[in-house]
């Protein structure tokens, strides 16, 4: 019952986001470090040996399982768990309190308790197919799924079973989900040993902070039989 952790949670919000997203980077980089703790306590308690990685980038021209490169451009992807037998990719999405689903257009909104609306792209995105083909190929076949991981205080409204993020193969569920055991069934008891160049590919795609720490080399983690963090 362990979990070896690589990189940092909320990294690349905190380093550049803010200038860009404001409030919204600060909000973003808090939930994925929530989120961080929730995967992190619900694998301490799972039993075998999982590997959890935070904040992947740097996804261009990746070959492996498939005939053409692979390219997501500057999409990053918050977490990773991997085992030998399945991954997770977990996106966290710190959209805030208020109901999400789609308006009349069939686009992805957040209505907030004032009646309020701000527009949430990333529920229209297909992007997650591709996210989970690039996991495909970096694990030689390996399958998995991919999820959206919101607050609690977001309501789902049953259009987002309708968003087009959904509909290419992900979920969207609040972080309750991660410890209440959503994935449970996800991961067999039995867990294969993870291959160590599987390990090495994700690990050379930590974000910058992490790659350059230790001379350039990518950190490879540590053991934590706990979580680093409390219950969310």
């Amino acid at each position: 019952m362990s979990v070896t952790v690589y990189g940092t949670p909320g990294w690349s919000l905190t380093r550049s986001g803010s200038e860009r997203y404001g409030s919204s980077a600060r909000r973003g980089a808090f939930h994925e470090k929530r989120v961080a703790q929730a995967l992190e306590l619900w694998l301490s308690e799972r039993p075998g040996h999982f590997h959890l990685f935070h904040d992947l980038t740097g996804f261009d021209k990746e070959t492996g399982v498939g005939p053409d490169p692979l390219d997501l451009g500057s999409t990053n992807i918050d977490h990773v768990v991997l085992s030998g037998n399945a991954w997770l990719i977990v996106d966290s999405k710190g959209c805030g309190s208020g109901t999400l689903g789609l308006d009349q257009r069939g686009k992805g909104v957040l209505v907030k308790e004032d009646g309020t609306t701000v527009a949430q792209e990333w529920l229209d995105s297909r992007r997650s197919y591709a996210s989970a083909g690039l996991l495909y190929r970096l694990t030689d076949g390996i399958k998995g799924q991919a999820v959206w991981i919101v607050p609690d205080t977001t309501l789902l409204h049953p259009t987002v079973q309708q968003a087009a993020c959904v509909r290419k193969g992900g979920l969207v569920l609040p972080l309750r989900a991660l410890t209440d055991g959503f994935f449970d069934d996800h991961f067999s008891a039995s867990q294969s040993v993870t291959a160590p160049e599987h390990v090495a590919w994700l690990s050379e795609h930590l974000s910058s902070h992490e790659r350059s720490s230790g001379g350039g080399k990518p950190d490879h983690g540590q053991e934590a039989a706990c979580p680093t963090g409390k219950t969310p």
